[in-house]
């Protein structure tokens, strides 16, 4: 079979002892393990035609350092524990062992195995072998550039699992995988690859109560233990593909992971499930190392930024620009470097790292049409440097400077963005029709409302009417959803009826509890004529609006954080806020209840979430 690679040679030669930069840190690093790793290099130097398995053998053993295996009581416990199922497949307990190493529990008492100190010549010439099998053997793999094959088929590991040939463990003949993927003529392209990545693993079904168990817990339903099981899958099957993730959203809490097919026909850009939310920066997990981050002073750097075997890739997925943020002399004078920040689980939190050079720091590649705060680590602790500011689609930076000389009044209604549904719901609701009787039986009802007024955030309406009713009914035209129903009577005051158990939910005070009402309708019982002044009625919603009895705080961003204009317990549906000053970045936080919050701007009046 013809085939083209690229061919990249050798930059050191063994016969002479002379390895390359990398390499020979590589093995100082490995003590007494260092003949094991040379034994590798040896055996492939021995014959001309192994050139690229020397390749691969280099590209392995340079970038081992840092990848390890977690060893401690209690992981090597649960492994024990997995080991012992008869019932579960190799698959499974393979991929339980890998991410293992993603559960905090066993990341803080457990120690690290460096593979550089550890890896066996018999392994890792095996795991070779294999894998240029594979490369010789596989048609979608025909023509791949060599440097792709290093990087996403060759690696032995994937997380901090215990190594072991699971590329003999999972090995089909080519005859059988090319039959069960696709057909010989068909090129290795992006929907090939779609495919392929659907192909039935080995089975999974087992009796182990303990993995059962394991398998019920939040880690593993988690986007990144379900893209590193994918990730193991696809190398299994010879596919290249990476990890890829968003570590902190830019524009609502939590992260992301997916997998990436690597393909060398199209970039296939797209983040996967990840919909409306926005990015500041995109990063790929790899087994090759990157340039670490060094500084000259002691200063705190966090273990993220650390890490070698990360990859910016945002600009694969984003429109980007660079952005060069103004550093004052005593930041200049006591740290080499700066951050760039996103507002993420109710806190700043560093998403890019930039060196300080002069009077400036410059980050890369960084997402537009987001709020970002440049910050640095003072004792460990997040400090900004600069205001917080908008960096335009146009690239522009606009910084968020409060002005205290001109104020603003705010009239708030929500702490986080509206959505279209909740949208549609408030719309629902505005049909909603009022009936009264003092009969149980309806039999002559009076009709108080036809429609009820809209608010952006929920629907009220006046009663006018001196008639007393004991029973009031509410119908609507088409079925419909909504959370909470409020009468007033004639003194303003709130009072509750009783009604069926089943429409509890509207009258319990929770917005976030809702009732599904179809086109019959519900009474309500005051148990005495009452006259109603008012009716308010919440669409089913996110529980992120204002209600009453929550207690909210604004702040503002200046200087040196945030800044609080005051403690409001609303007695309604929104909250009012004098004094403001105006241009600044603001966040309204919920002391009662709820994890939603986003910062916002106010332009002319106009509130926007960012």
């Amino acid at each position: 079979m013809k085939r083209i690679i690229y061919i990249i040679f050798c930059t050191f030669l063994i016969s002479c002892g002379q390895y390359n930069a990398e390499l020979e840190n590589a093995l100082k690093l490995a003590g007494e393990n260092r003949g094991e790793l040379e034994k590798v290099l040896y055996h492939y130097s021995q014959n001309p035609s192994d050139s690229l398995k020397l390749q691969a053998a280099t590209f392995l053993i340079e970038n081992m350092p840092e990848h390890y295996t977690l060893e401690g009581s209690l992981i090597n416990a649960c492994r024990e524990r997995i080991d012992a199922d008869t019932t579960a497949s190799y698959f499974t307990k393979k991929t339980l062992d890998i991410s293992l190493s993603h559960i905090d529990q066993f990341r803080h008492t457990a120690n690290k195995k460096e593979d550089v100190q550890n890896i066996k010549a018999e392994f890792l010439i095996r795991h070779i072998d294999r894998s240029f099998e594979n490369l010789n053997s596989y048609s979608w793999l025909e023509d791949i550039p060599f440097d792709l094959f290093l990087e996403y088929i060759l690696p032995y590991r994937f997380a901090n699992e215990r190594p072991d040939l699971w590329i003999d463990s999972l090995h089909l003949s080519p005859k059988a995988l090319q039959e069960l993927l696709f057909s010989d003529d068909v090129k290795y392209t992006i929907t090939k690859m779609e495919y392929a990545l659907k192909f039935s693993e080995a089975t999974t079904s087992f009796q182990s109560h303990f993995i059962q168990e394991l398998l019920r817990q939040d880690i593993y339903r988690d986007c990144q233990h379900i893209t590193t099981q994918r990730n193991f899958k696809s190398r299994a099957s010879c596919l290249p593909v990476a990890i890829d993730f968003i570590p902190h959203y830019a524009n609502r809490n939590g992260y992301h992971y997916w997998n990436k097919i690597i393909s060398p026909e199209s970039k296939n850009s797209e983040i996967s499930g990840a919909l409306e939310r926005k990015t500041a920066k995109v990063y790929r997990k790899t087994y090759s190392r990157h340039p670490l981050i060094k500084s000259k002073t002691t200063e705190y750097i966090p273990e993220f930024f650390k890490n070698p075997f990360l990859l910016d890739v945002s600009n694969e997925y984003l429109q980007t620009t660079d952005v060069s943020i103004h550093v004052p002399k005593y930041l200049k004078n006591s740290s080499d470097y700066a951050y760039l920040c996103v507002f993420n689980n109710l806190k700043w939190t560093p998403i890019a790292i930039g060196y300080i050079a002069h009077a400036s720091v410059k980050f890369n590649d960084m997402g537009k049409n987001l709020v970002y705060l440049p910050a640095y680590y003072h004792d460990k602790k997040l400090t900004p440097f600069n205001y917080p500011f908008i960096l335009s689609l146009k690239g522009e930076v606009k910084h968020l400077v409060p002005d205290t000389n001109n104020r603003q009044k705010l009239i708030l209604t929500r702490k986080y963005p509206s959505n279209r549904n909740l949208y549609n719901h408030n719309i629902m609701l505005s049909n909603l029709i009022l009936e009264a009787s003092n009969q149980p039986s309806f039999q002559h009802p009076d009709t108080i409302l036809r429609s009820v007024s809209q608010t952006p955030t929920y629907c009220e309406e006046k009663i006018n009417t001196s008639k007393k009713y004991r029973y009031w009914r509410i119908s609507h035209p088409h079925p419909l959803s909504f959370a909470e129903l409020y009468f007033f009577d004639s003194q303003g005051k709130l009072i509750q009826g009783q009604s069926d158990s089943i429409f509890q939910a509207v009258f319990d005070g929770d917005p976030l509890s809702n009732i599904y009402q179809g086109k019959e309708s519900f009474r309500v019982d005051f148990s005495k004529p009452v006259n109603l002044s008012k009716i308010i009625c919440l669409p089913r919603s996110d529980g992120n609006g204002i209600y009453p009895d929550n207690e909210y705080e604004l702040f503002y961003h200046d200087l040196k954080g945030w800044k609080s204009l005051g403690r409001q317990t609303a007695t309604g549906f929104e909250i009012e806020y004098d004094n403001v000053p105006q241009g600044a970045l603001y966040w309204l936080h919920n002391h009662t209840t709820g994890i939603e919050e986003r910062i916002f701007t106010v332009t002319n009046g106009i509130i926007r979430f960012w």
